[in-house]
């Protein structure tokens, strides 16, 4: 069995644990559960066969230098070296040598975003009230596991500032490359609910996490990159087409404003850090079948053939059309992109 690593020394507690819980570390390799006695639990990825390195899917490696990219590095190449390419456009797009930070990754888009970044050479960790990981994070770690990637799991409640700082340095210090390089505040919740008898404290709810949750991600975040002078951080906050525009005959008036709110605070967020190296982006997926939504998908099939005649593509999005994105926004092949919103709707709010 492998040996386990030690846990930060501060509590971390999620709205979801009680007080005496520890907070929880997982891999691949293990998970672990800290009770008040200090007994750990484990769960061992089954012992198949790892994928050897000429086995694993092409990765670019390293970021390379920006004076070995584009068309500058061709007009510069010295006549003995006419013969040698100059860098691919793939490696501009590697998350080699970082580490990536996911908030509401234990399934979902999330967990789809996390994956993305293992495979593009990150070191990923994914934060979630969860008090443990789900079916759907054991079997991804699972099979990161074989390819010798790395994807662990840290409980934690994003409203809460105190663990919110003490996740992002417990990252930093036990990650491969001993930084936090890529942040995605995506944790989220939805309710729906008529405005007109809308309960003010099931409101604030929504706001707390979907907004202020995001803000202290990013700030925790943020605290971490800059201590790094010499690197640059890219954090993505996960708003929504919803934020643009009013979702037809949907009651969905506290979640579309929460994220209305994210549009604008990562504005905000990438002008104060920008001359820092941190760039600031939001993410604003359409319609996709999701665990926000995938309850009112199942109980009313009409919703999903709404949804999809009004979108000029004919359908809802699928998880995965949010991986080259994500990615993208992550590496130094966004470099100049920053406060900045990306809509991934299938064009839905182009009407």
């Amino acid at each position: 069995m492998t040996a386990l690593r030690l846990l930060p020394s501060k509590l971390l507690r999620s709205a979801a644990a009680p007080a005496t819980r520890m907070p929880i570390a997982a891999s691949a390799r293990s998970f672990s559960q800290s009770v008040s006695a200090f007994k750990i639990k484990h769960w061992d990825a089954p012992n198949r066969h790892k994928v050897s390195p000429d086995e694993m899917p092409i990765n670019p490696g390293p970021n390379p230098d920006p004076k070995n990219i584009g068309v500058n590095a061709v007009l510069n190449l010295r006549p003995e070296s006419l013969n040698r390419h100059t860098t691919s456009i793939f490696a501009e797009f590697s998350l080699e040598g970082k580490t990536a930070v996911v908030t509401g990754g234990n399934r979902g888009l999330g967990l789809e975003m996390a994956l993305a970044f293992v495979e593009a050479g990150a070191h990923v960790y994914v934060i979630d009230q969860a008090p443990e990981p789900c079916e759907d994070f054991k079997r991804v770690a699972e099979h990161c596991h074989m390819l010798n990637r790395q994807i662990e799991f840290i409980t934690a409640d994003v409203t809460n500032a105190d663990q919110m700082n003490e996740a992002m340095r417990y990252i930093e210090k036990d990650s491969r490359t001993r930084s936090l390089d890529i942040c995605v505040a995506n944790a989220g919740i939805m309710q729906t609910h008529p405005a007109i008898d809308y309960p003010a404290d099931e409101f604030r709810k929504v706001m707390e996490v979907n907004t202020t949750g995001v803000f202290i991600t990013a700030q925790a975040a943020a605290r971490v990159m800059r201590q790094r002078p010499e690197l640059t951080g890219s954090i993505i906050l996960t708003a929504s087409m919803s934020g643009t525009v009013v979702n037809r005959d949907q009651e969905w008036t506290a979640y579309n404003t929460s994220k209305s709110a994210v549009l604008q605070l990562g504005r905000n967020l990438a002008a104060e850090w920008g001359p820092y190296g941190i760039r600031v982006n939001t993410l604003s997926p359409g319609y996709f079948r999701t665990n926000l939504v995938a309850d009112q998908l199942d109980s009313n099939p009409e919703l999903l053939q709404r949804w999809s005649e009004a979108n000029p593509m004919g359908r809802i999005g699928y998880p995965h059309e949010l991986r080259g994105v994500v990615v993208w926004l992550a590496s130094n092949a966004s470099s100049f992109c920053n406060g900045a919103d990306i809509i991934v709707s299938g064009g839905h709010t182009i009407w």
